[in-house]
């Protein structure tokens, strides 16, 4: 009986000692402070078990409600909720050789610019559905950046502005369908000899995904508005808020597959059409400069007679243990370059070689297995470099929507790009790029669209430096 009542009691002032210790270190309290009460005999085996459970879930129980209280909370209906984003510094020197159309003089041009940029967004799913919404930097869809100094540094509204990059919902309606609205990532597998990489597309999209034996199936449509508004009276387009007459949309077309030759190869491929509505008045318009001597572009907005097919491919292999190889390419065709020609104003209504456009690289790099290195799925001490050569005809692409680094964002371009990248931590690497290009057809000028240097480009130099932090 009295052996019973001193445990009862040594028991009784243990948990009382305990309870005046914190939460943070009352686990390791309660076990040190127990065990030698079990090795003195004061407890049995079975009585300390019970004390140190009970103080132990206590302790996890308050930890979890502090970790709790401390996080970013979102509607209960949102099942999980991911912000992303990234801030670059880069600097880069753009130079070209070419006349000025204003004089017809040849003129040697050097951009010298450090920048910035930044994008911000945050991804949501609930149930079936999803969401992405991100801003970013830069006023023109083909580039997120802003200059040091641009707007006056320290000055009266120097600041930089954000804006909407994506705001798109989406629905996973079958395991082998996706549905997406709104303003999204460009959903096709493409290269930015087609499409810039910064680029997004506003419409719908349907995405099929599915399994055929070691081949993975997708395809791909996409409804694009392009520009302008939908507004018609008595069957005739109305121009709306400047935006023209009538609308301009682009319909998108994809069919690919990507197949597992064996656990280090595997091959990818896609067909792609492109068409665009008909819209009055924007036609890809040339007429003769007088002070050049060229074909001048003079409306390069035109989207008429542009149904491109497009051919994207690549083969991947790790050479060894951590070492991939890539070699990719691109061709596109437009099947009515001749149309768009004459339009343009070319007499003879043929464009030739100019309603094709092509690349053709190569990348290595380090990579833990073959779905890292297709994925680009890069860690600390991880490097890659890849080299490609383009080749962009007049009449081949959309000359909104091509690159707008390497070719300054111009058709009747062609040149060679190399591109390396080394991983200091698994978020923050670093990138050098070096690109030389020339005109493709001199008869032309290199058109384009909100390109940084003023020239009909004969030649046209590149070279960038970065880092980047991701988060």
């Amino acid at each position: 009986m009295n052996f019973k009542l001193s445990n009862l009691v040594a028991a009784t002032l243990a948990g009382s000692m305990l309870m005046g210790f914190g939460a943070n270190a009352m686990a390791d309290s309660t076990t040190d402070i127990v065990n030698a009460l079990v090795a003195k005999g004061v407890l049995t085996e079975e009585e300390g078990a019970l004390l140190t459970k009970g103080r132990t879930d206590e302790a996890a129980g308050q930890a979890k409600a502090l970790k709790k209280a401390g996080k970013l909370t979102v509607s209960d209906a949102i099942d999980n909720a991911t912000v992303y984003g990234d801030i670059r510094v880069r600097y880069e020197d753009r130079s070209g050789k070419g006349v000025a159309a204003a004089t017809g003089i040849d003129q040697t041009q050097n951009l010298g610019r450090s920048r910035y940029k930044m994008t911000l967004g945050v991804k949501t799913t609930s149930g079936d559905f999803f969401s992405d919404l991100a801003f970013a930097m830069g006023g023109k869809g083909r580039s997120d950046n802003a200059d040091f100094g641009g707007n006056g540094s320290n000055a009266a509204n120097s600041k930089d502005a954000l804006y909407v990059k994506r705001a798109s919902l989406g629905w996973n309606a079958t395991d082998w369908l996706t549905l997406q609205a709104g303003r999204m990532e460009n959903p096709l597998y493409t290269t930015p000899m087609v499409w810039d990489a910064d680029l997004t597309t506003e419409g719908l999209a349907e995405k099929f995904k599915f399994k055929a034996g070691d081949a993975d199936i997708f395809l791909t449509a996409l409804q694009h508005q392009y520009k302008g508004i939908r507004n018609v009276i008595n069957d005739v387009p109305q121009a709306v808020s400047g935006a023209g007459t009538g609308t301009t949309e682009l319909f998108a077309f994809q069919g690919g597959a990507r197949y597992a030759i064996n656990d280090k190869t595997s091959a990818k491929a896609a067909l792609t059409y492109t068409t665009y509505s008909k819209t009055p008045g924007t036609n890809f318009a040339i007429t003769t400069n007088k002070v050049t001597n060229t074909l001048s572009i003079v409306n390069g907005y035109g989207v008429n007679d542009l149904n491109t097919i497009e051919i994207p491919a690549e083969i991947n292999y790790m050479a060894s243990s951590n070492i991939g190889v890539r070699v990719f390419g691109d061709y596109v065709n437009n099947t009515t370059g001749d149309d768009r020609a004459k339009a343009a104003g070319i007499v003879a209504g043929s464009s030739g070689s100019d309603d094709t456009a092509w690349m053709f690289g190569v990348a290595v790099g380090s990579a833990k297995d073959l779905k890292a290195f297709e994925g680009n799925k890069m860690v600390k001490g991880d490097w890659a470099a890849r080299v490609w050569y383009q080749d962009v005809g007049a009449f081949s692409v959309d000359a909104n929507l091509v690159d707008s680094d390497f070719m300054d964002s111009r058709v009747n371009m062609k040149g060679t790009t190399f591109k390396a990248q080394y991983n200091i931590q698994d978020n923050v690497y670093a990138n050098f790029a070096y690109g030389h290009a020339t005109r493709k057809n001199g008869a032309y000028n290199a058109a384009g669209i909100g390109g940084d240097l003023g020239l009909n480009l004969s030649s046209f130099d590149l070279a960038q430096f970065d880092i980047t932090y991701k988060f």
